[in-house]
């Protein structure tokens, strides 16, 4: 069976009790893979990338892998966070480091072409742009609007077969889509959480999900097999869901990770009613 297999279906990972953040030691021959499983916070005083830093130190990685699409590498370690969230100050120690680093994500693209190939393209698009003013909605240090989603339209266009994307065109499938007009700039994770079964765009980000964790799947065993050290950060329920297979693709007696029997299971929940 394919260490993919074992990674966990939604059902599963409700019934588990976890700790955030949720870091997974593996081992195998010599080289030790972290895989550190955060919140996504753009605040530079969240405890988080104190512990991500110290973990960083303490690994000394050779390489370094983390979620998304490669940040600018920020010299300043407060505006990385801030821009950049986790990525971005694992992008800032590593430059810091001299250590080499990589997405473990599937490229957007990429993507955006498969969920093409599962969905309508206009479920597609909504879905894709939602999560992205999600992510830049919760920046604290925010780059300009126009040319961010400028740049990530120019990426999406092409694998969901548009000639061009533009807002009058995402708000006409957005409407159709959930059936009420697009407010950009109040758009939170919630829509697009896969821990939610309220709308199209929550239960769409359970096939992404699954799509990206079977590709950081093979990005962290490659990387475990290039490298003596690596340090890869990642969104703590693609940790919890993804440790069962990375057990089934090493060693499980050199294997060990954070748990906290105190914190209560994810369950499958209701969104709160939007306004």
């Amino acid at each position: 069976m394919p260490p993919s297999r074992h990674i966990l279906s939604f059902a599963e990972y409700a019934t588990i009790r976890h700790a955030t953040p949720y870091v997974v030691n593996v081992a195998r021959g010599g080289a030790r893979l972290l895989l550190f499983g955060g919140r996504h916070s753009s605040d530079p005083a969240d405890p988080m990338f104190d512990q991500i830093e110290s973990a960083f130190s303490t690994l000394a990685p050779a390489f370094a892998l983390h979620e998304g699409t490669p940040p600018y590498p920020e010299t300043d370690r407060e505006i990385a966070i801030r821009r950049h969230g986790e990525a971005g100050l694992v992008r800032h120690l590593a430059a810091r480091a001299g250590v080499d680093t990589a997405s473990m994500d599937i490229p957007l693209a990429d993507e955006a072409r498969l969920l093409r190939r599962e969905i309508a393209p206009g479920a597609a698009l909504v879905f894709l742009v939602l999560r992205q003013l999600a992510s830049f909605n919760r920046k604290t240090a925010r780059m300009d609007f126009d040319a961010y989603f400028g740049e990530f339209f120019d990426r999406i266009a092409p694998a969901l077969e548009l000639a061009a994307i533009d807002w009058p065109l995402i708000e006409t499938e957005h409407r159709r889509v959930l059936g009420r007009p697009l407010s950009a700039r109040r758009v939170t994770a919630t829509e697009t959480d896969p821990m939610y079964d309220d709308l199209p765009t929550q239960r769409i980000s359970r096939v992404s999900n699954r799509l990206r964790d079977d590709y950081m799947l093979d990005r962290l065993i490659d990387a475990l097999a290039r490298h003596e050290r690596v340090f890869a950060t990642v969104g703590v329920t693609h940790a919890v869901m993804l440790e069962p297979a990375l057990l089934a693709a090493v060693d499980k007696r050199t294997h060990h990770s954070t748990h906290a029997a105190d914190v209560p299971p994810r369950v499958p929940r209701k969104s709160p009613a939007s306004s």
